[in-house]
């Protein structure tokens, strides 16, 4: 399921970039990057990046629609994250860059955010992640996450129709959620009703669902419904 919602994502992309879509379809070849990366690196386990672009255009701003699309593939080892951050939950801080407010862009993972490159390298021990808001005051996203808050047994997760990168695992939490009758609000969460919440996790493709234990001096608690939702990401049963 996982692959063929980062087939979907990329086809969404590429249409509203106007890149070209390759003629293979986008899931069967996902899949057979990753097996022949697997094959040939001969491990078992690893992490790919597929990056599609218009390849060689001229110089300036313009682009010619007929160019074909290169896409470019990386492969490499599958890091492992600190057991200490499922077990104890990460700290975040309040980075000071913001996401950009553009709706045509919103949502998409493409290679101009140089805003999540600049708010990564604000963030400084002990903490973790950054959070980041955009100017209206709401907050949208780590600097390499989403992020759900939760209150009263119901997720939280910020509305991405402005700013932000819809990230894949946050789509396989919104459907785990609706098959486990969960209850979840995407909305507009202002920065100053972080203080409302009683827990809250972060989540990417890559680190699954981590629980958060504080954004800068509010304490927040692991639930059992995040609990949960962690569990659900280590045995795969949020895949299915």
């Amino acid at each position: 399921k996982a692959i063929k919602l980062h087939a979907q994502r990329l086809t969404k992309g590429l249409k509203v970039l106007q890149i070209p879509l390759p003629k293979e379809d986008l899931q069967r070849m996902l899949q057979s990057y990753l097996d022949k990366m697997l094959h040939f690196s001969a491990m078992q386990e690893g992490v790919l990046k597929i990056v599609i672009s218009r390849g060689d255009t001229a110089r300036g701003y313009g682009f010619n629609k007929n160019y074909k699309s290169v896409v470019t593939a990386f492969f490499s080892e599958k890091q492992n994250y600190p057991k200490d951050c499922y077990q104890q939950g990460v700290a975040l801080q309040w980075v000071n860059t913001l996401c950009s407010v553009q709706p045509q862009l919103a949502g998409l993972k493409h290679l101009n955010r140089l805003e999540n490159v600049l708010a990564r390298n604000e963030v400084m021990r002990p903490f973790y992640e950054g959070l980041m808001s955009n100017y209206l005051g709401d907050v949208i996203e780590g600097t390499m996450s989403n992020i759900f808050f939760e209150k009263d047994s119901v997720l939280y997760t910020p509305d991405l129709a402005v700013s932000g990168v819809a990230g894949v695992m946050r789509r396989l939490v919104l459907d785990y959620c609706q098959k486990e009758s969960i209850l979840v609000s995407i909305e507009n969460i202002n920065q100053q009703n972080i203080k409302l919440y009683d827990g809250a996790f972060i989540c990417n493709s890559l680190m699954g669902a981590m629980p958060v234990k504080s954004i800068e001096k509010q304490e927040l608690i692991m639930t059992p419904l995040i609990k949960k939702i962690m569990a659900a990401a280590v045995s795969g049963k949020i895949y299915e």
